[in-house]
């Protein structure tokens, strides 16, 4: 018995030189979560007025455009959006015609309201530049491509290497892969200010190895409520991957998963502001206002107070 003693006293001096966790299972580690500030860094126009001369309708069931780019380009401009209908459509950009090193899938729930828009970086290889809109017909979609003239692709280089050289260690975050059998990447979560109208993204792999990268982008409004969803693919990490995700009014957040394996899939991601209103959603005593329902004839008052919304109803017979 004095030997069964000595030995549950060492086990527990044990246990309170070495802590707890000795004799636990450590828990994973939570997903990087960061809140970005309202201030915007970013004094250049990525898309000024005339930047799209025109606007072509690309039919919806998988219809496909193609703009062969000039030699000397060395960066294309788009912009796809809609007429209020949900915006499914994919750019690919081609070097010949097996060799595609460049994939964006786009699923929007209403590109009038959160169009898309980039800039594509490319070597000067004439590539074709490609977009395929979904099978359903009642969806097509408004398209704009346009070459930037050498003297602004060199204004979009360096603003684009301005603002990755000065973002914060909240903007650009490093993203590791995951397993070989898919799954497992890194998770990480940019939570938007109210104030801030859309936020630019660069993706980029040219400081951490020069590596190809593949990731989802979703942009949550709400509980888990991705209202707008990317897949990027790009076959080179020397190149930049610069645009711009719209997220008008309060309650969005960013969130990124990377879908390459650990071994060659780590690049970085920085979201940083780009419009910024002057509206104050957090501002509290807004007061109310009153809304009626016509077809229930239901009166509503709405307090909106620190993000939260209040409604006092009363049915009127």
């Amino acid at each position: 018995m004095k030997f069964y003693g000595n030995l549950l006293a060492l086990c527990s001096l044990n246990a309170n030189v070495w802590g707890t966790t000795a004799f636990s299972v450590q828990a994973p580690k939570a997903s990087s979560s960061v809140v970005l500030k309202s201030s915007n860094p970013s004094d250049l126009d990525l898309f000024p007025e005339g930047t799209f001369p025109s606007t072509e309708t690309i039919q919806g069931g998988g219809t496909v455009r193609t703009y062969k780019l000039p030699p000397w380009a060395t960066r294309v401009q788009y912009t796809l959006k809609t007429n209020g209908r949900p915006l499914k459509a994919k750019v690919g950009l081609w070097l010949g015609p097996i060799r595609q090193v460049h994939t964006m899938e786009i699923d929007s729930q209403d590109g009038s309201k959160t169009p898309y828009s980039a800039t594509l970086k490319f070597k000067k290889l004439a590539p074709m530049l490609k977009i395929t809109t979904s099978d359903n017909l009642e969806l097509p979609v408004l398209a704009a491509v346009s070459v930037p003239s050498p003297e602004r692709a060199i204004e979009l280089k360096d603003n684009t290497e301005r603002l990755w050289g000065m973002a914060t260690p909240e903007q650009k975050q490093l993203v590791q892969g995951g397993s070989t059998s898919g799954g497992g990447g890194s998770i990480r979560f940019w939570n938007i200010p109210d104030n801030v109208e859309s936020v630019q993204v660069i993706s980029w792999s040219f400081d951490v190895g020069k590596k190809s990268f593949k990731c989802q982008i979703e942009a949550i409004q709400g509980q888990n409520n991705p209202k707008q969803d990317f897949f990027l693919q790009c076959g080179g990490g020397s190149q930049p991957y610069h645009a711009v995700i719209q997220t008008p009014g309060p309650g969005w957040m960013i969130r990124l998963k990377n879908k390459k394996f650990v071994e060659d899939g780590l690049f970085q991601f920085a979201v940083i502001p780009y419009q910024v209103s002057s509206t104050d959603y957090t501002q509290p005593g807004l007061g109310p206002e009153e809304l009626k329902d016509e077809v229930g004839n239901k009166n509503m008052t709405v307090w909106l107070f620190s993000r939260r919304i209040y409604l006092s109803e009363s049915m009127i017979e």
